[in-house]
C-alpha cells in the first residue's frame, strides 16, 4: 500500500510515493468577487497542506490544507484592508479545509486525475460541509494539484458592503518530497 504525508495549509491536498512525506509551502490561491459593478481579483501566497494520501485508494486519504488571509492582495491596499476586516483577519488569519474524503479511485505516475474532495471549509471561524472538484497529477516526486469552486461567503459571516454572494477561487500547489 502506497502511503504518503505532506503539509499545506485552505483549501486541498495530496502526495504520493510509498510512505513518503510531501510538502507543498509555496501554494497559491486566486479567487474573483463582484463587488456593486467591479470585478475583484486577489491572489494568496504561501498556501500549505497535510494529508495521508493513499495512491492506491484515494478513498482512504485525508488531510488539511490552509491559505493564509493576512497575505491577501488585490491590487490595491485599502480594498485589501477591507477585505481583511470583511473576513476578520486578526482574529481568523486562515481559512481552512479538511478533507473528509476523496472519491475512489487510483493515482498513477504521468496521468491526471480528476476527482471530487468533500470535508470541512471553514472561513471566519464558521465550518461548513463542501465538496470540490481536484485535479492531480503525479510525476516523479511531485504531486501537482489544482482546484477550483464557488461558494457564498454571506454562509460565512464575511459581509463586504455592495459584496456579491459567490466567490470563485482557485488554489494550485506542488507537493514534494520532503
Amino acid at each position: 500500500m502506497k502511503r504518503t504525508r505532506f503539509l499545506l495549509t485552505g483549501l486541498l491536498g495530496w502526495a504520493s510515493a510509498a510512505g513518503a512525506p510531501y510538502a507543498a509551502t509555496s501554494g497559491q490561491a486566486t479567487f474573483e468577487y463582484r463587488v456593486t459593478l467591479v470585478n475583484v481579483k486577489g491572489t494568496v501566497e504561501g498556501v500549505i497542506s497535510a494529508v495521508d494520501l493513499n495512491t492506491d485508494d484515494l478513498a482512504a486519504t485525508t488531510g488539511t490544507v490552509t491559505v493564509p488571509l493576512l497575505g491577501l492582495k488585490t491590487g490595491n491596499s485599502l480594498r485589501d484592508s477591507h477585505t481583511k476586516g470583511a473576513l476578520g483577519t486578526q482574529e481568523f488569519p486562515n481559512a481552512t479545509f479538511k478533507l473528509g474524503r476523496l472519491t475512489g479511485g487510483r493515482l498513477t505516475a504521468g496521468q491526471t486525475l480528476a476527482t471530487t474532495a468533500s470535508g470541512t471549509l471553514t472561513v471566519r471561524g464558521v465550518s461548513k460541509p463542501v465538496s470540490v472538484p481536484v485535479k492531480a497529477t503525479l510525476s516523479a516526486n511531485n504531486v501537482n494539484v489544482s482546484t477550483q469552486f464557488k461558494f457564498n461567503p454571506l454562509e460565512y459571516g464575511v459581509r463586504y458592503p455592495g459584496g456579491a454572494d459567490v466567490i470563485t477561487v482557485n488554489v494550485e500547489f506542488v507537493l514534494t518530497a520532503r
